[in-house]
């Protein structure tokens, strides 16, 4: 990624993604609980397939995606690996995961965002989410609320992970 592409989405439940769309397995089934969708999305970030994490609010975000960290302070921060094969990433909601989740003909991204991904050439990926806004004290940024630094590596984090990022149950 040679330069950064700011994106704004849409969050009613308090959760973002990132998917490889091309390699996202997506239904779960037309019942599913959510512990079974919870266990469903770590199964695919330890897939390198998806990154999901809790927002701590809900809100309308803007997320700067780039290749470089800016020297904006972070409030949380985690990275994990993800794997692109289609040239592209990309940003979802709870929402358009659960549709798909629930309905077989249903794929990310959901129609209403289909414009929303960067695109980045196919390989394995080191991604760094970083929150710029403290959310106990619901206070949100003028600028970007997240960054996503994406950082091409010859092979993704093969680091197994047990919970969605900031999900506190």
């Amino acid at each position: 990624m040679a330069t950064s592409k700011t994106l704004t989405i849409n969050d009613d439940s308090g959760f973002l993604a990132i998917a490889n769309s091309d390699n996202y397995k997506s239904f779960v089934g037309e019942n599913w609980e959510y512990h079974q969708l919870i266990k469903h999305f770590i199964d695919q970030m330890n897939n390198n397939n998806l990154i999901i994490w809790a927002t701590g609010l809900e809100n309308k975000w803007t997320i700067n995606f780039s290749d470089r960290q800016s020297n904006n302070k972070s409030f949380r921060e985690f990275s994990k690996g993800i794997r692109v094969t289609n040239g592209q990433l990309s940003l979802t909601n709870y929402e358009d995961l659960t549709m798909a989740a629930q309905f077989e003909d249903a794929k990310i991204p959901a129609y209403h965002n289909k414009d929303l991904f960067v695109q980045v050439e196919n390989g394995s990926y080191n991604i760094i989410v970083r929150q710029l806004f403290d959310s106990s004290k619901s206070e949100i940024s003028d600028s970007a609320d997240f960054e996503v630094v994406i950082q091409k590596v010859n092979t993704a984090n093969s680091e197994q992970i047990d919970k969605v990022f900031w999900l506190t149950e």
